[in-house]
């Protein structure tokens, strides 16, 4: 797993979610302008993309007023995730590698990329065999990192799974809203809590997750060799600046050439990799 740092085309997908993020929480244009020279001005500085995206979001918060812009599309997101999982649960075996895959095909949607749920030219590329010994041999606690809000319907054949395997499974999601993640608020408007009760809060409110925001029982299962999976681009472009001393499950869909460059894949493609120690 290689440390993420910027590329060219990171500049475009952040003036998008500059231009997303002022629009539904009806900024104006100086709140734009402004935004924009936060980018440059934090361009060479070493930061990650999901480090500038949590600055972005911050600053348009507090000049906005709005903590939460995506309510509506989230919302959206979860009615068109019950009607995909519903068509397309029966396409994938009930094993270990078919509530991978489904679970990897839940994260085809993002804050920037509003794709469809399929299958039809579902290109999958995953460990399988390594991530199977770390399921089996690792340890009886699983902790998952959510990303998207609709992913946990797509997340919840996995991690009953697992749960029938003997292992105690946590489902980490935001403390408050950030993008299109899935928050506690969330949790409790959707009704995720009644599908599976151990959700718990990473308790931060940032687009992935950074060594020092580690804490509670998340900090608890990192640090004490629970299994780890994490969702989605955000985790593993954090993740990866701090994970050397533990192995980590990455299951995702491949959304920009940044990502794919460094895990070796494509745009895209979906992926189910082990990185880390």
């Amino acid at each position: 797993m290689f440390n993420m740092k910027l590329m060219d085309h990171c500049y475009g997908c952040l003036k998008d979610l500059i231009e997303k993020a002022v629009a539904l929480s009806q900024g104006d244009e100086e709140i734009a302008f402004q935004a924009y020279s936060m980018v440059d001005n934090l361009w060479n500085t070493g930061s990650t993309p999901p480090d500038i995206a949590n600055k972005l979001h911050r600053f348009i918060k507090s000049k906005t007023g709005v903590t939460d812009p995506y309510f509506s599309i989230k919302t959206k997101e979860v009615e068109a995730a019950q009607k995909a999982i519903c068509e397309l649960r029966p396409a994938f075996p009930e094993t270990l590698e078919g509530f991978i895959k489904l679970s990897a095909l839940g994260n085809s949607t993002d804050f920037f990329c509003h794709h469809e749920y399929k299958i039809e030219g579902f290109d999958f590329s995953g460990d399988i065999d390594k991530i199977t010994e770390e399921i089996y041999t690792r340890s009886n606690v699983v902790l998952m990192l959510s990303d998207n809000a609709g992913e946990f319907l797509f997340d919840v054949g996995l991690i009953r799974f697992l749960e029938d395997t003997g292992k105690t499974v946590y489902y980490a999601v935001k403390e408050n809203p950030v993008q299109n993640d899935l928050s506690i608020p969330d949790v409790e408007r959707f009704g995720f809590r009644k599908m599976f009760p151990n959700i718990i809060s990473t308790e931060t409110d940032e687009v992935g997750i950074r060594r020092e925001d580690l804490r509670g029982t998340v900090k608890e299962c990192w640090e004490n060799n629970a299994i780890v999976i994490a969702k989605g681009m955000g985790n593993y472009e954090t993740i990866s600046e701090f994970s050397d001393n533990r192995s980590v499950i990455h299951i995702m869909k491949v959304k920009c050439p940044t990502v794919a460059s460094a895990v070796g894949g494509k745009v895209g493609q979906y992926i189910a990799i082990i990185g880390g120690g």
